[in-house]
């Protein structure tokens, strides 16, 4: 694709007929970099060339969002933005920075501080402020320029440091960069079209000397919440953090040469049921279609994705183009949303999560073709891995993780809510966080909402009452369900509880046997450890070859192998093959499997109906029988009535209660339908239960709201990086028979040799810790471990043998 162009041709928002000035062309912006296989990893250009490219990609944003004044309450806001863009790297005609360009010593100061000589020529009193802030912080916080130019003594500017940053502009450098910028800009300002979104002709105020004007810059910057002195107040702190996360977001797109951002509208009706190949949609679907906040439940595979993308259409109907972010918790299934949207809307959805660039590259590594090598494929997923992360595509799929960074200031948060602000936000199973994960996430929807012009769209297949309540009184509407007949009609599934637990003698050969009368059959485990064990013991009844294991203690490289194998067996819509697959939790989401039918352990209702979701997928399999005027076809699902614990994965109680609810269904017929949902749920979060819980999900909640009424801008927190890196417990280990071929892997593909690590969790290095050791070169830890590439790692202490039950559970 050339460079800034979107995928509709020609972008909206292009200058192609820009002529560069001969009289600045000395001045650069950036340097040419070669990497060590002799690629160009930048290209050298000129500082017109870039602030060309930042203004660019500034329009393209203004473009998306164009409703980001009204969300940040000022008027002025696309004036200020376009000409901070203007001058933002005027400093780097210092003589120092033209010379590190070109290949010298490295230049001392920052160069966005002497940008600010020139803001006379671009500013009047009403503006002064709001550029000055624009300007100096499109690069570091303003902690990090007060150590930089500020005496702690006096709190004043640095007379030396500003003299010796002032001694760096030549005259006839500054006179040419005035001179530039009483046209061009003019015509960007018209010719991109943000004349139409209130940005004004250049408004320039009287000239004072330049020393005067960086110690009142810097004094603006570093002193910014400084009310009584004409700081920000907290009111002004929503339009300072869309600014900078603006400005940083169009640098960071022009740096990369990245496609100028474009508006997408997503597809109607109409043209989302010709992809997909509907003739009509349900009535809930339809009824999604309207503008404002919405609460959806629905039962799975009724077509809640559709129904949220008809949702967000009526959005962009009602509030013109807005980006759409997709919300999900489990990293597997963002990757599977990621590839269904991408075919569903013809156009780039990026992807975000902590493993997305692996995630890209294997992707790339399936298109393989003989031009390619292995280092222009990691060039290609990181240029798509860095497109997502610096917000470009229109269309995103996220944990909320991602959106979570912005409340902890983690650096970059202000990008996060400029990208956010004013989007279409769907959050689909939501059910699935513990309750104070939940609670943080909720508090952070909350101040999206009220704050940052967010339009909320939830939709989910089972929800508790009291999440519901909730949920309604945030957004102030009641929930759409689908109608009963759809439930009904949907039922799939004859219930049966099995005493025992599932790895009994007799419930081994009984899944044995009906592999090899033809069925493919999911055995569900809670822990990695229970599946490596039950595998085994079905390997010695059905042989290897049908026989997978699937969880989340293979490396990259061994579990995308497995999900492929599995995938090519027994995706929905083929005839299936007679497999056994072991699985943990990871079965749950993304995956689009078609079973004929399942054993599993005991575990929360919400979960089971995830692991039911793989059986029966098109309801086309089983027997047939009426269920109140539907004529439906149902297969057996089986639950073990043992352990009835959470085996240290889940609540006891959760697991208890379900299976109380669940035992009373079996005795009644056992027909499961998406209409005794919600009754169960009231059953199963009810009294001290439901009061623990509540608990759980007010810390959370009190805690993330206190982090967004205490969001300021240009202030990221290292102690609030602690706090929320301690909410992963997942750490990467590599087994010790890869360590050579990782060595070798990362000097071809750094992101190739990551396929070889294993994720366990921090208890679990605790716990093995004489067996990890840190490898300081590698910057990773090193596991002495047995690994087997169909069992993955085998956590076993040298002398420990074999229990029953892993207590240090995981998925």
């Amino acid at each position: 694709m050339a460079d800034g162009a979107g995928r509709g041709g020609k972008p909206l928002n292009s200058l192609p007929d820009f002529q560069a000035d001969p009289t600045i062309a000395h001045l650069l912006a950036k340097s040419q970099k070669v990497a060590e296989d002799g690629t160009v990893t930048q290209v050298s250009e000129t500082l017109e060339e870039h602030t060309r490219r930042v203004v660019e990609a500034l329009a393209g944003l203004m473009q998306r969002s164009p409703r980001m004044a009204e969300i940040a309450q000022r008027s002025d806001f696309w004036h200020i933005a376009f000409w901070a863009v203007v001058i933002h790297d005027f400093g780097k005609a210092a003589t120092g920075f033209q010379e590190m360009l070109r290949g010298g010593e490295r230049f001392g100061h920052r160069h966005e501080v002497l940008s600010l000589t020139f803001l006379p020529a671009v500013a009047d009193a009403a503006t002064q402020q709001a550029i000055t802030l624009a300007v100096i912080s499109h690069h570091r916080d303003a902690r990090v320029i007060h150590d930089a130019y500020i005496l702690e003594s006096s709190q004043q500017a640095n007379p030396q440091q500003v003299r010796e940053l002032l001694s760096q502009l030549l005259e006839e450098d500054a006179q040419q960069l005035r001179q530039w910028l009483e046209q061009t800009p003019e015509l960007w300002r018209t010719e991109l079209g943000f004349n139409l979104v209130g940005a004004q002709s250049r408004k320039g105020s009287e000239m004072g000397e330049s020393a005067e004007i960086l110690d009142d810059a810097l004094w603006t910057y570093t002193h910014f919440d400084n009310v009584r002195d004409g700081g920000l107040s907290p009111d002004d702190y929503r339009w300072a953090v869309l600014l900078r996360g603006l400005i940083q977001q169009a640098d960071r797109l022009a740096s990369a040469h990245a496609p100028v951002p474009q508006p997408f509208t997503l597809p109607d009706a109409a043209a989302l049921g010709k992809r997909k190949g509907f003739s009509d949609f349900r009535p809930h679907q339809k009824a999604a279609a309207r503008a404002g906040h919405l609460i959806l439940i629905a039962p799975t595979g009724s077509g809640k994705t559709e129904a949220a993308l008809l949702w967000a259409w009526a959005q962009q109907q009602e509030l013109g183009p807005c980006r759409v972010t997709y919300s999900l918790p489990y990293q597997a299934s963002l990757n599977a949303m990621q590839t269904r949207l991408s075919d569903d809307l013809g156009t780039e959805v990026a992807i975000l999560h902590g493993r997305a660039l692996q995630v890209l590259f294997q992707s790339a590594l399936k298109r393989k073709t003989e031009a390619d090598t292995l280092q222009s494929l990691t060039r290609e997923a990181r240029r798509v891995n860095d497109h997502a992360r610096l917000h470009g595509p229109a269309v995103a799929v996220v944990t909320p993780y991602q959106l979570l960074r912005a409340a902890y200031r983690l650096p970059g948060y202000e990008t996060v809510l400029a990208s956010v602000a004013g989007s279409a936000l769907i959050l689909d199973e939501v059910h699935a966080y513990e309750p104070q994960r939940l609670g943080m996430f909720m508090a952070l929807l909350e101040d999206l909402v009220r704050r940052w012009g967010v339009r909320a769209c939830v939709i989910t297949a089972t929800m508790p009452g009291w999440l519901r309540q909730k949920l309604e009184a945030l957004l102030n509407v009641s929930t759409l369900s689908a109608p009963r007949e759809i439930a009904l009609a949907n039922c799939r599934h004859r219930l049966q509880l099995r005493e025992g637990s599932l790895e009994d003698a007799d419930v081994l050969d009984d899944i044995a046997a009906r592999v090899k009368a033809g069925e493919s059959v999911l055995v569900a485990v809670n822990t990695v450890k229970k599946g490596q064990q039950v595998m085994e013991e079905l390997k010695e009844r059905l042989g290897p070859e049908r026989v997978r294991l699937l969880h989340s203690r293979l490396n990259g490289r061994d579990r995308r192998a497995r999900e492929d194998e599995i995938l090519s067996a027994l995706k929905a819509g083929k005839v299936g093959q007679p497999l056994a697959v072991v699985a943990t939790q990871v079965i749950e989401v993304s995956l689009d499997l078609d079973f004929d039918g399942i054993v599993t352990e005991p575990a929360p209702l919400e979960a089971l109906i995830q692991r039911f979701g793989r059986i029966n997928r098109r309801g086309e399999k089983g027997e047939t029988v009426t269920l109140k005027g539907h004529t439906v076809r149902v297969v057996p699902v089986t639950v073990m009535t043992q352990p009835a614990s959470g085996q240290k994965v889940y609540e006891d109680t959760l697991v208890e209660r379900t299976l109380e609810v669940l035992g009373e269904c079996a005795a009644t017929g056992g027909l499961l339908h998406d209409d005794l949902l919600s009754g169960w749920l009231e059953r199963i979060y009810a009294g001290d239960y439901l009061e623990e819980l509540q608990e759980q999900y007010q810390h959370g909640y009190a805690e993330v709201r206190r982090f967004m009424r205490d969001l300021r801008p240009f202030d990221s927190s290292a102690d609030l990086r602690e706090s929320f890196e301690r909410l992963f417990d997942g750490v990467e280990v590599l087994p010790r028979c890869f360590e050579q071929e990782y060595r070798h892997e990362r000097e071809i593909s750094p992101i190739l040799a990551r396929s070889l690590l294993v994720s366990i969790s921090a208890q679990q290095l605790g716990r093995f810790k004489a067996q990890c050791r840190w490898d300081d070169e590698l910057k990773l830890h090193i596991a002495d471990l047995d690994y087997d590439p169909t069992l993955g790692l085998l956590l076993q202490k040298p002398a420990e043998k074999p229990t029953p039950v892993d207590e240090w559970g995981e998925l």
